[in-house]
């Protein structure tokens, strides 16, 4: 069959057409998927954690004791009764008729309204606040008020997305055994005075054994990139506790900071980088313990990079027993560790072991944030770490360790 030289003109130009409709596509595409990644200063690309309700406390689960469950919907109506079909507006709602064992479940949607949290748990009836899709309940505020203030014991939060316009803190936690799991904390403002600001922040001296899980914290104090010294990304000062699977970088102080009445505590695999002050820094101001030095903490399988002070320091106040194990620390503005005066082994003695100061191998890293920061299948990280202080779980839930052990960061790979 032969075709008219007409017939072929109308064809390329159907061809041309088509190709322009599929590049545009792609290109729109594109531009929707950077667009719903602008959740802070930095693009996120990093995948919300997944929250495994069967864990052990320490891990980031929770362990439900089939108490009450309630509902909380932006069309909701706090005069409902809370029930799935009828929820009620506001979280804040939600928590002034929990109980011991109670679930408040979280539909996706923007809240204004802060929460403050009253009422006790116990040892077996946690009162639990999660997000039923991670991330997409958001809590943001206006003003100088925390989005989320804890002031109760037995507190599980998990899986928000939290801002604010004007507070200085994000979480603020005020209770003891208090789990903070899998939220998204970022562009805090903070205040660049002697009283500071955190995205997380375990605050009364007096409580203990509070838990900071698989978070990711970002963009905490509004002077960055520019150094403010008190506004950090986790900021814990209680007894005890586990930092753990946790994210912070691109905050205007330290990726995670561990201060005041701080002791004991166990700081693992975490990833921190590009702080403007160090990544983690370990400490007690003994005035607040009266005159007790902080002692046995355990600071093992972080990486801690591209931190424009120190990747580690010990401050003082602190024992000879804390034990700096297996850590991944590498570009860092003065160096790996260093004590108070910058010195290291520290005035207090400790040393650290097994170091690693190769660089992480990253699938992909991007110093926004919107790398992928899963290890390379050559990453020395894998394998590499040490079962003392690591949690079961990775930051997705995944059982650690596998394969040839526990790898150090976050994931294992």
């Amino acid at each position: 069959m032969r075709f008219t030289k007409k017939i072929y003109v109308i064809g390329s130009l159907l061809l041309i057409i088509l190709l322009m409709a599929v590049a545009l596509t792609v290109v729109i595409t594109q531009k929707l998927q950077e667009g719903g990644q602008k959740a802070s200063k930095g693009k996120i690309s990093i995948v919300p954690p997944t929250v495994v309700l069967t864990q052990k406390p320490q891990d980031g689960g929770q362990n439900p004791a089939g108490g009450k469950a309630y509902y909380v919907s932006p069309t909701g109506n706090d005069n409902n009764d809370g029930s799935q079909a009828h929820p009620f507006a506001t979280i804040q709602h939600a928590a002034k008729v929990v109980t011991p064992g109670t679930t408040v479940h979280v539909l996706p949607g923007t809240y204004t309204q802060p929460i403050t949290v009253d009422t006790d748990g116990t040892a077996n009836a946690r009162i639990t606040f999660i997000s039923d899709r991670t991330w997409k309940a958001k809590i943001a505020t206006t003003g100088t008020t925390e989005p989320w203030t804890t002031r109760a014991d037995y507190i599980d939060i998990i899986g928000f997305d939290i801002t604010s316009t004007g507070s200085r803190d994000g979480i603020v936690n005020m209770g003891s055994f208090i789990r903070t799991i899998g939220n998204h904390v970022h562009d805090i403002p903070g205040g660049c005075d002697s009283i500071g600001g955190s995205g997380i922040d375990d605050g009364k001296y007096t409580t203990h054994d509070d838990d900071i899980i698989g978070n990711v914290v970002n963009n905490i104090g509004a002077t960055y990139p520019k150094l403010c010294e008190y506004v950090h990304g986790i900021y814990h000062s209680t007894n005890g506790g586990h930092i753990i699977n946790n994210i912070s970088y691109d905050n205007a102080g330290c990726g995670i900071n561990l201060w005041h009445a701080a002791n004991a505590t166990v700081v693992s695999n975490n990833l921190v980088f590009g702080n403007k002050e160090h990544g983690i820094s370990i400490g007690t101001d003994t005035h607040n313990t009266d005159g007790n030095l902080g002692d046995h903490f355990i600071v093992s399988n972080n990486i801690s990079i591209n931190n424009a002070l120190l990747g580690i320091r010990e401050r003082k106040g602190v024992g000879p027993h804390n034990q700096y194990l297996n850590n991944m620390v590498y570009g860092n503005g003065d160096a790996p560790f260093g004590d108070e005066g910058y010195n290291w082994p520290s005035a207090a003695g400790s040393t650290d072991l097994h170091t690693i100061t190769q660089n992480a191998q990253f699938v992909n890293y991007q110093s926004d944030g919107s790398g992928d920061y899963h290890l390379q299948a050559t990453s020395p990280a894998i394998g590499a770490g040490t079962s003392l202080g690591a949690p079961s779980t990775d930051f997705n839930a995944k059982p650690r360790p596998r394969g040839k052990g526990v790898d150090i960061g976050p994931f294992q790979d």
